[in-house]
């Protein structure tokens, strides 16, 4: 099981983001959509436990290859990052993956569409997303293998965000579908 440490925060400028992640050494990688699907269950509250499970969909906008994964998220370990366990496996048809949980009780609720760009520097994982109904976001990560190594990574993070020119108080803990689910409840 691996420990995804990640900082999340709302952008002001794609484009000086994408050019500073180049100055820092960063590589650029596969541009993809990906749409999320998220469930909840009467038998389990995944939002009031700060739980998640999803479905993923990825479509590579160059290659037109497409994957699927499903995910498990655990709680959030800290009171200032993103970072939770992860459980994450391939699936080989996304559609069969989505019958099997709603036939065992899993209800999906509205999906979270993005457009996201990988960059990578070593361990850190950049993501420069634009999620549909939100905007522009940054996502940097790193996986860690284990407990002892989420301290270092979440420095290592920090360092990061603060040479982009953010800081630790840019960041949120709210994932996009917390966000789009509060932007439609407002609407209602």
């Amino acid at each position: 099981m691996s420990i995804e440490v990640e900082l999340k925060l709302k952008i002001r400028d794609k484009a000086e983001i994408t050019a500073s992640l180049k100055q820092l050494g960063f590589t650029e990688e596969e541009l993809v959509v990906e749409t999320d699907t998220y469930y909840t269950a009467a038998h389990h509250d995944f939002a009031a436990l700060d739980e998640a499970l999803r479905i993923r969909t990825v479509e590579n906008l160059h290659t037109k290859e497409q994957s699927a994964v499903i995910t498990y998220k655990g709680a959030k370990l800290d009171q200032t990052s993103m970072t939770r366990k992860e459980l994450e496996t391939e699936i080989g048809d996304a559609e069969t993956g989505r019958e099997i949980l709603e036939y065992i009780g899993f209800v999906p609720v509205p999906p979270v569409e993005k457009q996201r760009q990988y960059w990578k520097n070593g361990t850190i994982t950049a993501c420069v997303d634009n999620v549909k109904g939100l905007g522009d976001y940054l996502e940097l990560e790193i996986l860690a293998d284990e407990e002892a190594q989420r301290e270092e990574a979440l420095e290592k993070l920090e360092r990061i965000l603060n040479q982009l020119g953010y800081c630790m108080q840019d960041t949120t803990r709210t994932s996009y579908l917390s966000m789009l689910m509060c932007r439609q409840q407002a609407k209602e």
